[in-house]
């Protein structure tokens, strides 16, 4: 709440003494990010002060990446983004470093991505995963679009593609875009990114 990334860091590292990433960043960091959520939507913080929590989490989480070396590079390649029109960072910076963890390579492309540059990058790399993110339900026609950029770039090769956000809990969410799964944690994100990891 007051930009203190040191201690949010440490907060979080003391945490993962206790218990892995993935449930630290399910559990204590989901609960953060929910509070800085309500009191925005409450209207008890302005948007200067849910982005200075936002901007902390995100620092603090840059603290804390995962020391993969050398090998970390070696991995199928993942590619995370948040489609056009999605501001929300943290759970796809989360996810990255999940997926490092599990050996996976990773491009974090970041929010507001327009559905033509995921299909461009998509096309231009041996890619076998790509995890899309959104909050809003407005944005499910924007997902569809990514997830169609997606199975145009692919042609003939096998690409897992893998919902999250918000938009998770919307009902029949996979069959309406065409996704192989959505995910409603970073825990099931990572197994279903699991299923999809090449031979």
């Amino acid at each position: 709440a007051d930009g203190d990334d040191e201690l949010a860091a440490w907060t979080l590292r003391h945490a993962m003494d206790e218990s892995s990433r993935v449930e630290v960043y399910d559990g204590l960091l989901r609960e953060a990010m929910s509070l800085v959520g309500e009191r925005w939507v409450t209207g008890r913080w302005s948007i200067a002060e849910e982005h200075l929590a936002s901007r902390t989490l995100l620092r603090t989480l840059e603290r804390l990446r995962p020391d993969m070396g050398p090998e970390g590079r070696i991995g199928p390649l993942a590619v995370l983004a948040g489609v056009a029109g999605e501001h929300h960072m943290i759970g796809l910076a989360c996810l990255e470093q999940l997926l490092a963890e599990d050996g996976w390579s990773v491009a974090n492309l970041g929010a507001v991505l327009p559905a033509e540059d995921l299909g461009v990058f998509v096309a231009r790399n041996e890619v076998a995963l790509v995890a899309l993110s959104a909050m809003d339900g407005a944005r499910v026609g924007a997902l569809a679009d990514a997830v169609l950029a997606v199975r145009d770039a692919a042609g003939d090769r096998p690409i897992g593609v893998v919902v999250g956000g918000g938009l998770a809990a919307v009902p029949g969410l996979a069959t309406t875009v065409e996704a192989d799964g959505v995910a409603h944690s970073l825990a099931e994100a990572v197994q279903l990114a699991q299923s999809h990891r090449p031979g």
